[in-house]
């Protein structure tokens, strides 16, 4: 994942004309339902989307579970291992809340909710497996 500004100006034509063949593909599937009329009970969460508002549902592509990030009152889902390499992004406030102990990845993520079943806090066994700083 690069900051626009990073992008090449291959980069830069590939991500504009996805974004267009996506957003007419979308403005023709919504004209189709609404059949001429005005469209009734507008949406962001639609049906064909890969991961929009489908958070902690499997990715439909590699079945790992959507992520969220979580600004004011937008949500932003996306697949870490489809679109970010398996790096989980960081959420402004849960991760300056938790510093170190924020995941960077999904298996560091599992690792930790195990964990936290079997009654084992994650600092302990980052120390013991030496994954991570311990605090």
């Amino acid at each position: 994942m690069k900051q626009s500004r990073q992008l090449s100006a291959d980069e830069t034509a590939r991500l504009f004309e996805a974004t267009r063949a996506t957003l007419l593909d979308w403005c023709a599937r919504l004209r189709s339902q609404a059949g001429g009329d005005f469209p009734e009970g507008v949406t962001a969460f639609r049906e064909g989307m890969a991961v929009h508002g489908r958070y902690g549902q499997p990715c439909p592509v590699c079945a790992s579970p959507v992520q969220r990030i979580v600004f004011a009152d937008n949500e932003t889902n996306y697949c870490a291992v489809c679109q970010t390499g398996g790096r989980l992004l960081a959420d402004r406030a849960l991760s300056r809340l938790l510093k170190q102990d924020w995941p960077r990845t999904l298996e560091e993520l599992e690792e930790r909710r195990q964990a936290g079943r079997r009654g084992v806090s994650a600092r302990s066994t980052s120390a013991k497996e030496g994954a991570g700083p311990s605090l």
